[in-house]
């Protein structure tokens, strides 16, 4: 999420919202009047996980520092939105399904049939609405409560949406989702630029058997990349020489790192790279990209690296006893670098 700065004003005021919800859905719902993508002048539409209906969530979030009040001026924040969305965060596109303006019209983000990326395990079960526009500090006016009931009546009576949908939520912590149960404290996966997302060819190669026992950190050496658009070029180039002058059958590394501090995703999770001959099969390469012999990689880039790693023990891609090592422990290299091999150095599992 873009922020987490909700009032409790503003949530003691979900069960009014609930109960408007539930009021409308007795009448048949007309189709909302919805501002296209194209009407707000967006970016070509790249995400490709779809959503299957119906979803039994509706998540709502609450944007600040987008205060806007007629359709021009909104679209224009939107633009900027989408361009932190991508550029910045390295999504691929805004991560709502919808979002309602404070004016009362109601946006198109992803839409109906593609998943978001408003909160982490959610995704793919969820419509993810967010309000934007109001003051800071301000609850969402009447006529976006009123704008944002009719879509959800509108999504249960299409059969995008169930009709036992969980109830509506603004977002304080991912313990507001089931807040009878205590949720272990752990960072979040990161948000990862999938292959699709940089334009990656199609390929065939090995699977790998999990979880794995190792995590190789390598460099690509080259140039780094600051912003997400030269990061997917620089992977995609990665790949090309990968493929055409090493002969391997795709990209090398399992994920790599940009200075931007994406994770951008290499042949992933469930396919053996070809980083490290003799622990392709048993480990992941986590490759940053560019040279790191004699400066180290910034802040934004280590923790996303790291926030990968904890990611592939809580997901099980990886065990929780695992040893990690610099590339030039196990082959006689230069990566990763020495100025990064010292970082790596002092980070939990670190075997040299």
């Amino acid at each position: 999420m873009l922020s987490s700065l909700v009032s409790w004003d503003h949530v003691r005021m979900l069960p009014w919202l609930l109960v408007f919800s539930v009021l409308v859905l007795g009448a048949r719902a007309d189709a909302p009047s919805i501002v296209s993508r194209n009407e707000w002048g967006s970016r070509m539409l790249t995400c490709r996980a779809q959503l299957t209906h119906p979803v039994a969530y509706v998540i709502t979030d609450e944007l600040t520092g987008m205060e806007c009040q007629e359709q021009n001026l909104c679209s224009w924040k939107l633009r900027g939105l989408q361009s932190h969305s991508v550029y910045t965060k390295g999504w691929c596109d805004v991560p709502y399904n919808f979002l309602v303006g404070d004016e009362g019209r109601v946006y198109e983000g992803v839409g109906w049939n593609i998943q978001g990326s408003h909160t982490q395990g959610y995704n793919n079960v969820s419509l993810g609405i967010a309000f934007f526009g109001s003051k800071m500090g301000s609850s969402p006016s009447p006529a976006a409560l009123s704008a944002v009931g009719g879509l959800f009546s509108y999504a249960i009576q299409k059969g995008y949406l169930s009709s036992r949908y969980i109830r509506p939520l603004i977002l304080q912590s991912e313990t507001c989702l089931v807040p009878q149960q205590p949720v272990r404290s752990r960072k979040a996966c990161p948000n990862i630029v999938t292959r699709s997302a940089w334009g990656s060819r199609e390929t065939l190669c090995p699977k790998m058997n999990l979880p794995v026992k190792y995590v190789i950190i390598i460099h690509t050496a080259g140039t780094s990349c600051n912003v997400s658009v030269d990061c997917q070029i620089r992977v995609r180039d990665i790949q090309s020489f990968h493929i055409n002058d090493k002969n391997f059958c795709d990209i090398s590394y399992q994920f790599l790192v940009g200075q931007d501090g994406g994770v951008y995703e290499g042949v992933g999770w469930h396919t053996q790279g070809a980083h490290t001959y003799g622990y392709n099969d048993i480990a992941l390469g986590i490759a940053f990209i560019g040279n790191f012999v004699e400066r180290v990689p910034n802040n934004a880039a280590l923790e996303a690296a790291q926030n990968l790693i904890q990611c592939a023990v809580d997901e099980g891609y990886l065990v929780t006893d695992y040893l990690l090592v610099g590339h030039s422990d196990v082959v006689n290299t230069l990566s990763p670098g020495k100025a990064l091999y010292n970082i790596i150095k002092t980070w939990p599992h670190f075997k040299h």
